[in-house]
């Protein structure tokens, strides 16, 4: 880590007895080379706002004042390649800091590969009151021994990648934010709005974090999860058995047909009990969670690209009736097939 002691003796970010007295919750927003500037800008804007609208309605408890913080103060390339400036150095934190946020990006596993990086991340935590991660910032956190054990989200892209380095902790990517203890983190991106708008709330109340969503033009609390936007299901590579592999590509292209485990088993030639031992443990799902999957992927599709009615869609994708395609979109994507479609149809519908 770089020295930076001739040019600062002391910590440029107030004690918690300064902070009082300049009235603002200070907000550390670390970023480092490569990281995506909508984690970092999106959750400032949110502070930002929620600082305005605090006087126009009376309130003269603390806003937010936020920090950027990088390894030495200066420009910090982001990926898109916009320059975010530094205003301050790992060095620089002192106590007294209300919220680190920790931003994302796409090569976030390599960043906490970089042991500065993790060991400000361990040193500043426990001073802070609370610790966030914005999309795969949850890398950096879990580098620095922070997510043991404990509930967290990430972008649904990278989620099996967090879970497999480190099974101590409980990836849900279902999750648009999440919260164990004084540690929180979000899924992928603009999500890190959605968490910033919940702290908020969290400390300045409904009436302020409503405010700020309105200005900003978001939902106050985003109906469903991010399932709802992950790609569509893609079958696991099987460890052994190439003929399971090819049964997961037929079932995703004829989802109308009978995937019971019975009919599947008669494909396979095997017994059903046998069959579903066997395809869990390549796959890591029974054959009905990945039929649901492939079924409501194939719907999804439908709602998306055509006006084909739901009750026809529900038939042609092997799921008999429309309420039981609801419900199974509710479980799996937190929203129904005609509130998916308004979402997601593609505009040359319109």
């Amino acid at each position: 880590m770089k020295d930076n002691s001739a040019m600062n003796t002391s910590a440029i970010i107030p004690d918690r007895a300064s902070q009082e007295l300049t009235r603002s919750r200070r907000i550390g927003v670390l970023v480092w080379p490569g990281c995506d500037i909508l984690d970092v800008c999106g959750p400032i804007d949110v502070f930002f706002y929620a600082k305005y609208w605090l006087p126009r309605f009376g309130r003269t408890e603390p806003g937010y004042l936020c920090d950027i913080i990088a390894a030495t103060p200066g420009p910090v390339k982001t990926t898109c390649g916009i320059e975010l400036i530094a205003t301050h150095g790992y060095s620089d934190i002192g106590d007294g800091l209300d919220t680190l946020v920790v931003a994302g990006g796409a090569e976030a596993e390599q960043a906490s590969d970089d042991p500065f990086l993790v060991e400000c991340v361990r040193s500043v935590a426990p001073r802070a009151r609370r610790v966030a991660s914005i999309c795969t910032g949850a890398f950096i956190l879990a580098a620095a021994g922070l997510l043991h054990q404990r509930r967290v989200t990430t972008h649904w892209l990278f989620s099996e990648a967090l879970a497999r380095a480190y099974p101590s902790i409980d990836v849900d990517a279902r999750l648009l934010f999440a919260r164990d203890g004084y540690i929180y983190s979000s899924g992928g991106i603009t999500a890190g709005i959605d968490l910033a708008l919940a702290l908020v709330e969290e400390d300045l109340g409904r009436e302020v974090a409503l405010a700020v969503a309105r200005t900003v033009v978001v939902f106050p609390h985003r109906p469903g999860g991010q399932s709802q936007f992950s790609a569509h299901v893609k079958f696991r590579e099987v460890r052994s058995r190439p003929e399971i592999e090819e049964l997961q590509a037929w079932i995703l292209g004829n989802p109308g047909e009978d995937l019971s485990v019975e009919a599947l088993a008669d494909r396979m030639g095997m017994s059903p009990r046998n069959f579903a031992r066997l395809f869990r443990s390549e796959t890591g799902d029974t054959p009905a969670q990945f039929a649901d999957r492939a079924r409501s992927d194939a719907a999804r599709c439908k709602l998306e690209q055509t006006v084909v009615p739901v009750e026809t869609i529900a038939e042609e994708c092997g799921f008999g009736n429309a309420e039981r395609m609801r419900r199974t979109f509710q479980r799996l994507f937190e929203v129904s097939p005609h509130d998916y479609r308004a979402r997601f149809r593609s505009t040359l519908l319109n």
